[in-house]
């Protein structure tokens, strides 16, 4: 299953080497940072078997800690989500 972020910019502090690193920490052995384009970073979530929103929570999460604006938004099967909602 794909995941998405939308973001406007990353925070002051935060380098996009370092923004694909860190979730991939976050993922762990579930998924895995995969492609992106401007404003748009995918993740492969690897395991079927492990129910979605547990990365979906993780990733927001790690967003909210990081700063990223309210703008941000996760997509996973087709549905848009803030990251503060």
């Amino acid at each position: 299953m794909d995941l998405y972020i939308h973001y406007q910019q990353l925070p002051q502090d935060l380098t996009l080497a370092d923004f694909v690193g860190e979730l991939n920490e976050v993922l762990e052995d579930n998924g895995a940072v995969c492609g992106g384009q401007d404003g748009r970073l995918d993740l492969d979530l690897e395991d079927e078997n492990v129910n979605p929103k547990y990365a979906q929570i993780a990733v927001k999460s790690y967003l909210q800690r990081r700063g990223f604006a309210r703008e941000t938004m996760i997509e996973i099967g087709g549905m848009e989500i803030g990251i503060y909602e």
